[in-house]
Protein backbone atom coordinates (compact mmCIF):
# COMPACT_ATOMS: atom_id res chain seq x y z
CA UNK A 1 0.00 0.00 0.00
CA UNK A 2 1.08 3.56 -1.12
CA UNK A 3 2.45 5.10 2.31
CA UNK A 4 0.45 8.97 0.60
CA UNK A 5 -2.13 6.84 0.51
CA UNK A 6 -2.29 5.35 4.35
CA UNK A 7 -1.53 8.81 5.50
CA UNK A 8 -4.56 10.43 4.09
CA UNK A 9 -6.96 7.13 4.39
CA UNK A 10 -6.30 5.32 7.44
CA UNK A 11 -8.69 5.52 10.61
CA UNK A 12 -8.94 4.36 13.89
CA UNK A 13 -11.19 1.54 15.16
CA UNK A 14 -11.98 -0.15 18.61
CA UNK A 15 -10.41 -3.12 18.99
CA UNK A 16 -13.15 -6.46 18.73
CA UNK A 17 -13.00 -10.09 19.22
CA UNK A 18 -13.78 -9.52 15.40
CA UNK A 19 -10.14 -8.62 14.41
CA UNK A 20 -8.02 -10.36 12.94
CA UNK A 21 -4.68 -9.81 14.57
CA UNK A 22 -2.60 -12.61 12.94
CA UNK A 23 -1.12 -10.39 10.52
CA UNK A 24 0.16 -8.22 12.35
CA UNK A 25 3.69 -8.15 13.70
CA UNK A 26 5.90 -4.91 14.86
CA UNK A 27 9.27 -5.00 15.85
CA UNK A 28 8.76 -5.42 19.77
CA UNK A 29 7.65 -8.87 20.85
CA UNK A 30 5.65 -7.44 23.94
CA UNK A 31 4.03 -5.21 21.72
CA UNK A 32 2.83 -7.75 19.44
CA UNK A 33 1.97 -10.15 22.41
CA UNK A 34 -0.08 -7.19 24.52
CA UNK A 35 -2.27 -6.69 21.15
CA UNK A 36 -2.51 -10.43 20.43
CA UNK A 37 -3.15 -11.93 24.26
CA UNK A 38 -4.01 -8.93 26.15
CA UNK A 39 -5.52 -5.72 24.90
CA UNK A 40 -8.63 -7.55 24.64
CA UNK A 41 -9.06 -8.78 27.97
CA UNK A 42 -7.64 -5.33 29.71
CA UNK A 43 -10.11 -3.22 27.53
CA UNK A 44 -13.31 -5.70 28.84
CA UNK A 45 -11.64 -5.01 32.04
CA UNK A 46 -11.50 -1.31 31.46
CA UNK A 47 -7.65 -0.84 32.11
CA UNK A 48 -7.49 0.70 28.77
CA UNK A 49 -9.03 1.02 25.53
CA UNK A 50 -7.26 -0.16 22.03
CA UNK A 51 -8.16 1.68 19.00
CA UNK A 52 -6.57 -0.41 15.55
CA UNK A 53 -4.65 1.85 12.83
CA UNK A 54 -6.71 0.62 9.75
CA UNK A 55 -6.43 1.47 5.96
CA UNK A 56 -8.70 -0.40 3.97
CA UNK A 57 -9.03 -3.48 6.04
CA UNK A 58 -5.88 -3.83 6.81
CA UNK A 59 -3.98 -3.29 10.60
CA UNK A 60 -1.49 -0.79 10.25
CA UNK A 61 -1.01 -0.31 13.87
CA UNK A 62 -2.45 0.35 17.29
CA UNK A 63 -2.64 2.05 20.27
CA UNK A 64 -3.92 2.03 23.84
CA UNK A 65 -5.11 4.88 26.21
CA UNK A 66 -6.02 4.67 29.70
CA UNK A 67 -6.25 7.53 32.31
CA UNK A 68 -2.92 8.56 34.58
CA UNK A 69 -1.87 11.37 36.63
CA UNK A 70 1.64 13.73 37.29
CA UNK A 71 3.19 14.71 40.58
CA UNK A 72 3.74 17.99 40.03
CA UNK A 73 6.93 17.39 41.64
CA UNK A 74 8.19 14.84 38.96
CA UNK A 75 7.83 17.70 36.26
CA UNK A 76 10.73 19.42 35.06
CA UNK A 77 11.78 22.43 37.69
CA UNK A 78 10.22 25.39 35.36
CA UNK A 79 7.38 23.74 34.85
CA UNK A 80 6.75 22.45 38.48
CA UNK A 81 7.48 26.26 39.36
CA UNK A 82 4.86 27.64 36.82
CA UNK A 83 2.25 24.75 37.93
CA UNK A 84 2.74 25.29 41.85
CA UNK A 85 2.09 29.08 41.25
CA UNK A 86 -1.93 27.63 39.93
CA UNK A 87 -2.60 25.29 42.22
CA UNK A 88 -2.32 23.31 45.58
CA UNK A 89 -3.04 19.48 43.98
CA UNK A 90 0.16 17.50 44.48
CA UNK A 91 -1.43 15.69 41.39
CA UNK A 92 -2.81 15.91 37.76
CA UNK A 93 -4.96 14.57 35.44
CA UNK A 94 -3.28 12.65 32.56
CA UNK A 95 -3.97 10.49 29.64
CA UNK A 96 -1.36 7.71 29.04
CA UNK A 97 -0.49 6.37 25.81
CA UNK A 98 -0.39 2.84 27.20
CA UNK A 99 0.94 1.71 23.73
CA UNK A 100 1.97 2.61 20.10
CA UNK A 101 3.00 0.34 17.77
CA UNK A 102 3.02 0.05 13.83
CA UNK A 103 3.54 -2.81 11.32
CA UNK A 104 7.20 -2.84 10.38
CA UNK A 105 6.14 -2.62 7.23
CA UNK A 106 4.97 1.19 7.74
CA UNK A 107 7.63 2.24 10.46
CA UNK A 108 10.78 4.77 9.94
CA UNK A 109 8.09 6.24 6.78
CA UNK A 110 6.95 9.36 8.50
CA UNK A 111 3.40 7.36 9.78
CA UNK A 112 4.36 7.25 13.52
CA UNK A 113 4.22 10.93 13.71
CA UNK A 114 0.90 11.61 11.85
CA UNK A 115 -0.66 8.75 13.92
CA UNK A 116 0.57 10.31 16.92
CA UNK A 117 -0.63 14.17 16.26
CA UNK A 118 -3.79 12.45 15.54
CA UNK A 119 -4.23 11.01 18.90
CA UNK A 120 -2.65 14.13 20.77
CA UNK A 121 -5.81 15.80 18.98
CA UNK A 122 -8.24 12.91 20.33
CA UNK A 123 -6.78 13.49 23.66
CA UNK A 124 -6.89 17.87 23.38
CA UNK A 125 -10.69 17.91 22.19
CA UNK A 126 -11.23 15.38 24.94
CA UNK A 127 -9.67 18.31 27.13
CA UNK A 128 -11.44 20.52 25.88
CA UNK A 129 -14.90 18.96 25.70
CA UNK A 130 -15.47 16.29 27.89
CA UNK A 131 -12.69 15.70 30.69
CA UNK A 132 -10.34 17.33 32.95
CA UNK A 133 -7.12 16.43 31.34
CA UNK A 134 -3.67 18.57 31.48
CA UNK A 135 -0.84 16.36 30.37
CA UNK A 136 -0.24 13.38 27.93
CA UNK A 137 1.89 10.46 29.59
CA UNK A 138 3.93 7.80 27.55
CA UNK A 139 6.11 5.12 29.00
CA UNK A 140 8.41 5.14 26.02
CA UNK A 141 10.82 2.59 24.87
CA UNK A 142 14.71 3.92 25.18
CA UNK A 143 14.81 3.08 21.37
CA UNK A 144 11.46 5.49 20.94
CA UNK A 145 12.79 8.41 23.05
CA UNK A 146 13.87 10.70 20.39
CA UNK A 147 10.40 9.97 18.34
CA UNK A 148 8.57 11.52 21.34
CA UNK A 149 11.26 14.13 21.92
CA UNK A 150 10.86 15.36 18.05
CA UNK A 151 7.03 15.26 19.11
CA UNK A 152 7.41 17.71 22.03
CA UNK A 153 7.10 15.63 24.72
CA UNK A 154 9.65 15.94 28.00
CA UNK A 155 11.34 13.60 30.07
CA UNK A 156 9.97 13.56 34.36
CA UNK A 157 12.52 13.92 36.40
CA UNK A 158 13.02 10.31 37.69
CA UNK A 159 14.62 9.60 34.33
CA UNK A 160 16.38 12.61 33.05
CA UNK A 161 19.46 10.98 34.01
CA UNK A 162 18.88 8.06 31.57
CA UNK A 163 19.05 10.27 29.05
CA UNK A 164 22.75 10.31 29.67
CA UNK A 165 23.18 7.06 29.05
CA UNK A 166 20.54 6.35 26.61
CA UNK A 167 22.82 4.80 23.64
CA UNK A 168 24.31 2.41 26.37
CA UNK A 169 20.85 1.39 27.61
CA UNK A 170 19.70 1.08 24.24
CA UNK A 171 22.59 -1.39 23.54
CA UNK A 172 21.75 -3.63 26.45
CA UNK A 173 17.87 -3.08 26.46
CA UNK A 174 16.31 -1.43 24.19
CA UNK A 175 12.51 -1.70 25.59
CA UNK A 176 13.46 -0.18 28.67
CA UNK A 177 11.20 2.72 28.82
CA UNK A 178 11.65 6.32 29.63
CA UNK A 179 8.52 8.07 31.45
CA UNK A 180 7.67 11.30 29.17
CA UNK A 181 4.92 14.27 29.89
CA UNK A 182 3.41 16.69 27.37
CA UNK A 183 1.59 19.34 28.23
CA UNK A 184 -1.90 20.08 26.53
CA UNK A 185 -3.06 23.32 27.77
CA UNK A 186 0.82 24.98 27.07
CA UNK A 187 1.17 23.61 23.86
CA UNK A 188 -2.12 24.66 22.99
CA UNK A 189 -1.57 28.40 24.05
CA UNK A 190 1.03 28.27 21.05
Amino acid sequence: MDMEYIKNNYRFELLTSEHDLSSFHCDSDDLNEFLKEDALIQQNYKFNMTKLICCDGEIIGYFSLLTDKIRISKLSEDECNKIKLKTRFKELPAIKIGRLALDKKYTNQGLGTIILESIMNIIYNLSINDVGVRYITVDGYVKAYHFYENNGFSVLKKDKNLIKSLNKIKKLNPERTIALYFDIYRASKG
